[in-house]
């Protein structure tokens, strides 16, 4: 979360490619791309404070009864994007014109959450797919309780501030550039940030992605064969069929989530790991890359709500946006 008065100052003090653009001079420092981030965190401010509330707010209304694991688990993701959404983006607003304004304590607790934020929606995006695999490829296993998912989601957050926020958290630092104060990483050498972002691709995009993709195949693959099942009996309107395409639905909105988050993540890594392994930061069209992948990045915590209502006729009824849902 820091502000750089110049791209190597932010080549050589942040952790993030995001970090070397904010404030940059030079095409980064130009009013098209201020223009372009204003635009954009506006978008995650109203967009993402709204329909993640709306989405934690539809889940919590319903009786305890009635949430299921995977429903609080989705309600973490949103407090996830609703994070970034109240806290996140406006204090790039606040770095972008003014500065840190937060202090050195904040500076140490804050500037690691972004990254803290994607490892939680990672993680929790796993879970809920292994919940999934467990409840329809192995239904006869037990399923997480409502206890344990709760227990889960604290240790995701434990978990992921550990190895993700705290290496930053010791390493950043408030400094003075011209009469400004800028919340910066500064890594002892330039190899260790190399191998941080390198851990990070690998432990919270490639593994969770190889998971994710085996398990929604394997469900897709079981759901298909309940519904080819239960369409050749007799009783089309029976329970089978109704939790079958019950199944259907819910399975398709996780695997929508799912599909969502990494499109709007891989591009994001990938120029990260060309910022860092290549020689195309001086390189223009490079630089527009960057640019939308920023921006897409970004949108993935405003995206989540639109699908989750547009996928889910349970969660339409439950907000009163679908009265020929009931």
């Amino acid at each position: 979360m820091t502000t750089s008065t110049s791209t190597q100052n932010a080549t050589n003090n942040s952790s993030l490619p995001q970090e070397e653009i904010i404030g940059a001079k030079g095409f980064y420092g130009t009013d098209e791309f201020q223009t372009i981030i204003v635009v954009l965190l506006t978008v995650v401010i109203v967009f993402g404070f709204l329909g993640n509330l709306t989405v934690i707010g539809t889940i919590f209304q319903r009786q305890r009864s009635f949430k299921s694991s995977s429903d609080y688990l989705i309600t973490n993701i949103a407090v996830a994007d609703l994070l970034v959404a109240a806290i996140i983006a406006p204090l790039r607003f606040v770095e972008m014109f003014h500065g840190w304004p937060l202090g050195g304590f904040l500076c140490h607790f804050l500037a690691p959450l972004q990254d803290v934020i994607v490892c939680v929606s990672v993680i929790t995006h796993t879970v809920i797919a292994l919940e999934r695999y467990r409840g329809i490829v192995q239904p006869f296993k037990d399923k997480l309780s409502i206890r344990q998912t709760k227990q889960a989601i604290g240790i995701i957050w434990v978990i992921c501030y550990v190895a993700s926020g705290l290496p930053i958290a010791f390493i950043v630092t408030v400094t003075v550039v011209g009469d400004v104060h800028e919340c910066r990483v500064r890594w002892p050498l330039h190899i260790y940030r190399q191998l941080y972002e390198v851990c990070l691709v690998v432990v919270f995009v490639i593994v969770p992605l190889v998971i994710q993709t085996y398990t929604y195949s394997c469900i897709v693959k079981v759901v298909n064969i309940e519904i080819a099942a239960v369409n050749d009996s007799i009783n089309l309107d029976g329970p089978e069929t109704r939790l079958a395409q019950s199944k259907a639905r819910v399975v398709r909105m996780l695997i929508f989530l799912v599909i969502a988050f990494q499109l709007c993540s891989i591009p994001r890594v990938s120029t990260m790991l060309l910022w860092e392994f290549s020689d195309l930061r001086g390189n223009l069209i490079f630089q527009y890359a960057i640019t939308t992948s920023l921006v897409i990045y970004y949108l993935k915590h405003v995206i989540n709500p639109f699908i989750i209502f547009a996928t889910s006729a349970e969660f339409r009824v439950s907000c009163g946006l679908c009265v020929m849902c009931k």
